[in-house]
């Protein structure tokens, strides 16, 4: 996670070493593999070999696919995004704070002029965010895949 914010969405050099990930244990105290997508290390995701299959065309020009050490039969990568847009934060509008890295926002509001991507995109002012569109959130609906949560919608102006 804290070299994913120090990249700053730039691609990870050479100096990347497959990380080796835990599942943590339910209630139950039983793991459950049973998903295609998890933000626990916001910026950097982790996505099943299927999301990965039936979402190709549009992660592997926008990030990078990284190999990732799990337990499970299932194979998993790490994807992190590096197509940042610059200046789709609206200042004015928006909630946040200015840390040691960066901005932390609280409530983002984006220009809608200065979004050029169709599908997924991270905005240079934001250390940890990665924004998806309503033409991602229909193809990953249409693919059935499990773990998205796309119940925050982000204001526009």
């Amino acid at each position: 996670m804290g070299s994913a914010v120090d990249a700053s969405w730039h691609p990870f050099g050479d100096k990347y070493c497959a990380i080796t990930l835990e599942l943590r244990r339910n209630d139950a105290g039983k793991r459950n593999y049973q998903f295609d997508f998890s933000s626990m290390l916001n910026p950097f995701l982790v996505i099943s070999e299927d999301a990965l299959t039936k979402l190709d065309d549009i992660l592997k020009p926008r990030g990078q696919i990284l190999p990732v050490i799990t337990e499970s039969k299932k194979k998993f990568y790490g994807y992190y995004p590096t197509n940042s847009l610059s200046g789709c934060l609206n200042m004015e509008k928006s909630v946040y704070r200015v840390a040691e890295r960066g901005l932390i926002i609280e409530k983002p509001v984006l220009v809608a002029s200065n979004i050029v991507d169709d599908y997924l995109f991270s905005i240079d002012e934001d250390i940890s965010r990665i924004f998806v569109t309503d033409k991602f959130k229909k193809r990953v609906e249409e693919a059935e895949l499990l773990g998205f949560d796309f119940s925050i919608e982000i204001p526009t102006v």
